[in-house]
């Protein structure tokens, strides 16, 4: 199963270009499966001076074996280990490709922690971060495990220090101390980078969950209409406890056949529990003297309709506290044998409802960043991008893993003044468009005697770019669009998002 990670700062490389590219070549019959040879005298690097600008890239490194993250204790100055479970300051560095151009394997590289004073650097085989200037004990090849080629976000990589033609080592795969002393790259000398761009290749979404609730009708007949190309996972809501804590969601015939269209299309499909103002049916059920029978009850339900994970959506902060702590922890721990992430719809206001273990342990959150405005208060925007920025600065500060962060977006807005008969109103974003068929093109409107905020497709498509930069995007609800055929469609805009 995944870590729980922190996410805060990211690392930095201080990376120069070499004279050549691609990994070592093997030079010893006898190396271990996946091992990169080390080398001699014939394999030293070029000392070439950088002819290009540097650039500089925010990464972290993370061993590959135990998910322990490269830290630079006191954020500089002194030892290196990996013993950081999640990222914060001292696991920051920066990546200097001081030649410019596409971070490559090959590239030489110089590792700066976070205090920008020091370096890190090898020496006898050991390796610190008390280095003073980028000489010779600073510099490292950066090589992709899978070969040549462009080192992108996510990639596996090992550090060979340029003085010394070792690898860096995290012993046991993390946990512990880190050293400059092997001399074949496997698994101990392997770390995940991430920071550095996307690869171009890959899809531009990790992530697109949309919530479908069951107020619409069938879930069968909804099965008919969702485009789920442009979906990876559905979150149907919401299931809701009935006295004896049995999930009610929909009948099961129509679960199943919204389960069966998603998975030939390879959908994930999620119940979601609770929901705004559920709380009274869930919460009672997750209480210490009922919580495990209640979470046995969640499993089966899952089980029998072959859906793939649980999505928890409890908005009532009064009423979460340690029982839900416990339900979670409760809960995770029965899903998983199962292979079944367990995540939840989050937001800040309701967030002194759960511990930060409990937020972390996710396997990933959804920020509800909407509602900023409403029928409750007057005339303003309700979900900007400048709010979306912030709340995903808000639970990077908490320490979720920023992959683990999927930022949520509104297929719907709210109204203020001539609202077909009311001042205020909730309204979807395809009855904007039927009301003012140029909304699309904006995220507010002033006219007929109504001030509208929502948001157009340029914004849409703004926000899923952040969010790609993280875990995805997260949509309430599906049913606000008008259909993906039309132009103006909002889940059009996320998945043509350049």
């Amino acid at each position: 199963m995944d870590r729980a990670l922190r996410c805060g700062w990211a690392a930095l490389i201080v990376v120069t270009i070499g004279c050549h590219h691609g990994a070592p070549a093997a030079g010893d019959d006898d190396l271990p499966p996946g091992a990169v040879d080390a080398g001699g005298d014939d394999d030293v690097i070029d000392a070439a001076p950088p002819s290009g600008t540097p650039v500089t890239y925010d990464v972290h490194l993370r061993t590959e074996v135990g998910g322990q993250y490269l830290s630079a204790t006191n954020a500089g100055g002194g030892a290196v280990d990996a013993t950081a479970p999640i990222p914060r300051e001292w696991e920051l560095f920066h990546l200097i490709d001081a030649d410019g151009g596409t971070l490559s394997s090959g590239d030489l590289v110089y590792l700066r922690p976070y205090d920008q004073a020091s370096y890190l650097r090898a020496h006898g085989g050991a390796l610190d971060a008390t280095g003073t200037a980028a000489d010779a004990e600073a510099a490292f090849e950066l090589v992709r495990v899978a070969g040549d080629g462009a080192v992108f976000d996510g990639d596996h990589v090992a550090l060979r220090a340029r003085a010394t033609q070792a690898y860096v080592s995290a012993k046991n795969g993390g946990g512990g101390a880190v050293d400059a002393s092997a001399a074949t790259a496997a698994a101990w000398e392997h770390f995940v980078i991430d920071g550095p761009p996307r690869n171009p290749d890959q899809p531009k979404t990790k992530r697109v969950v949309g919530y479908l609730p069951n107020w619409y009708g069938s879930f069968a007949d909804q099965a008919q209409h969702l485009d789920f190309a442009k979906v990876t996972q559905v979150n149907l809501a919401f299931a809701l406890g009935d006295d004896a804590g049995n999930l009610q969601l929909a009948p099961g015939d129509q679960i199943d056949a919204f389960v069966t269209a998603a998975h030939a299309r390879g959908v994930k499909v999620f119940p979601s529990l609770c929901g705004g103002g559920g709380d009274g049916r869930i919460a009672p059920h997750y209480q210490p003297d009922q919580v495990d029978g209640f979470v046995d009850k969640i499993i089966a339900f899952v089980a029998a309709h072959h859906m793939d994970g649980i999505d928890v959506d409890v908005e009532a902060p009064q009423r979460m506290g340690a029982a839900y702590d416990a339900f979670i922890a409760k809960l995770r721990a029965k899903a998983g044998p199962h292979g079944w992430q367990v995540t939840a719809a989050v937001a800040e206001w309701m967030q002194n409802g759960m511990s930060d273990q409990t937020l972390r342990s996710f396997d990933f959150i959804t920020v509800m960043s909407y509602d900023n405005a409403g029928t409750w208060t007057g005339p303003g925007a309700h979900s900007s991008l400048q709010q979306a920025k912030d709340s995903i600065a808000f639970y990077k500060a908490r320490g979720v893993a920023p992959d683990r962060i999927v930022l949520g977006v509104p297929f719907y807005g709210y109204c203020w003044g001539n609202c077909g008969g009311k001042s205020s109103a909730y309204v979807l974003y395809k009855d904007v468009l039927a009301r003012f068929p140029d909304a699309w093109k904006q995220d507010w409107i002033d006219a007929d005697g109504a001030q509208l905020s929502y948001n157009g497709t340029a914004t849409m498509a703004a926000k899923t770019q952040l969010g790609r930069s993280y875990g995805g995007v997260m949509i309430w609800e599906l049913g606000g669009d008008v259909g993906t055929s039309d132009t103006h469609s909002l889940l059009r805009a996320i998945d043509t998002a350049p």
